[in-house]
């Protein structure tokens, strides 16, 4: 996403594919079911630095973006928190004297599915312009479909 396209996303909704935060000084707790949500689904960015207020976006900035991008980044290829590594495209925008911080977090294949944080009670995916916690029906069928794909790799 250039910057143009990142400014018409922010004249528009928040929907599937994309999720703004504040994170003006810190990651913010929720990311991490985005991150899960978008991985699960269809991918999508989450954008640091912008704060919703009803329909209307506002660019408040990163603090420290070189520190919020590398924390960010490090828990989603560490393999601590998430069950499986997470790989992210970062892009830096400046607006004036504002840093904005974009993430793409792409769909992980269906064999490596759920994607979840410290226990898989925390595997979101995306409907509309939020997150949802899975059910527990959602998380057994993405195990299923995840052994299934196995399977058939070992038979090729």
């Amino acid at each position: 996403m250039n910057k143009s396209e990142l400014i018409e996303k922010l004249e528009d909704i928040e929907w599937e594919d994309f999720e703004v935060k504040e994170a003006k000084s810190e990651i913010p707790k929720s990311s991490w079911a985005t991150a899960s949500a978008f991985s699960n689904t269809a991918g999508g960015w989450l954008i640091f630095g912008v704060r919703k207020n009803k329909k209307e976006y506002e660019i408040i900035g990163v603090k420290n973006p070189e520190k919020i991008e590398q924390d960010f980044t490090t828990v989603l290829h560490n393999g601590k928190k998430f069950n499986k590594r997470i790989d992210v495209k970062s892009k830096k925008y400046n607006f004036k004297d504002k840093v904005v911080l974009a993430f793409y977090i792409p769909q992980k294949s269906q064999r490596e599915k759920p994607i979840y944080f410290n226990s898989p009670k925390n595997t979101f995916i995306r409907t509309g312009s939020g997150d949802q916690r899975a059910t527990q029906e959602e998380i057994d069928s993405f195990f299923r479909t995840s052994s299934f794909e196995e399977k058939d790799k070992d038979l090729s």
